[in-house]
């Protein structure tokens, strides 16, 4: 009986000597085969092969049919399980998850927040998704959304702590984000979120609640009167306002 490769077996001896002129298999390869077992079963979850709560093959099955041993296919079941494609619990046959937003919301939102980013690159990015936010919603508001926005403003002026305030101030945001009618820009305001308090604490603490608010009135008056274009540019001017404000706090 041959031995097992080091792709296939991760208890091979680590120092085994190479045959000569030939050079020793890196244990790399043992990833990439992982990689290629996860790609394969990604690809059938996201075009619905595997079903949403559907069960997984057993993992024996697994094995045999793409030609890797269990200890390949139970890493690569960690790995979706990383990535919300299956859960996975002890005793049980992995099953399919069902799209949740909030793994893409903590994923990106922890990305942000480790990452280099500054909160002037935070307003560079505000600024085309916000202004576009601002003119669906001009364009697709109901009554009862005009009038929670109406609602967070009068909160916002009402708050004496500046915490109650910036809240408010999200909340704002986030409600135009809902009156756009498209739930892919609340998701995107979601991951921000963190970035975006502390934007607020710079600007608020600086300059005062007076200048945010006349911003998100100029807003709140063009989303009122169905006027996409002046609510488009009533949001690049009150973000323009935060860049200035933050540029200010930075030097």
């Amino acid at each position: 009986m041959s031995n097992p490769s080091p792709t296939e077996n991760p208890k091979a001896p680590a120092r085994a000597r190479p045959r000569r002129g030939r050079s020793p298999l890196k244990r790399v390869q043992r990833v990439d085969l992982v990689q290629e077992v996860v790609d394969r079963l990604r690809e059938q979850v996201l075009s619905g092969e595997f079903a949403p709560d559907s069960p997984l093959p057993p993992e024996g099955e697994l094995s045999q049919n793409l030609g890797v041993s269990r200890t390949v296919i139970r890493e690569a079941m960690r790995t979706l399980r990383a990535l919300g494609l299956v859960e996975v619990s002890q005793g049980r046959v992995p099953r399919v998850k069902r799209a949740d937003p909030r793994d893409l919301v903590l994923a990106l939102r922890t990305f942000l927040q480790r990452g280099d980013h500054s909160l002037l690159h935070l307003i560079e990015v505000r600024i085309p998704l916000e202004t576009e936010i601002a003119a669906l919603a001009a364009q697709r508001a109901t009554p009862e959304q005009i009038e929670a926005l109406e609602k967070a403003l009068r909160r916002m002026t009402a708050a004496r702590r500046l915490d109650q305030q910036i809240e408010a101030d999200i909340q704002f945001h986030n409600l135009l984000a809902v009156a756009s009618g498209n739930p892919v820009f609340e998701l995107l305001l979601a991951t921000l979120a963190g970035l975006m308090r502390q934007s607020r604490r710079r600007t608020l603490s600086r300059t005062g609640l007076a200048r945010a608010d006349a911003g998100h009135l100029a807003v709140l008056d063009a989303v009122r009167q169905g006027d996409p274009r002046r609510a488009r540019q009533a949001m690049r001017e009150h973000l323009a306002m935060a860049q200035e404000d933050l540029r200010g706090d930075i030097q």
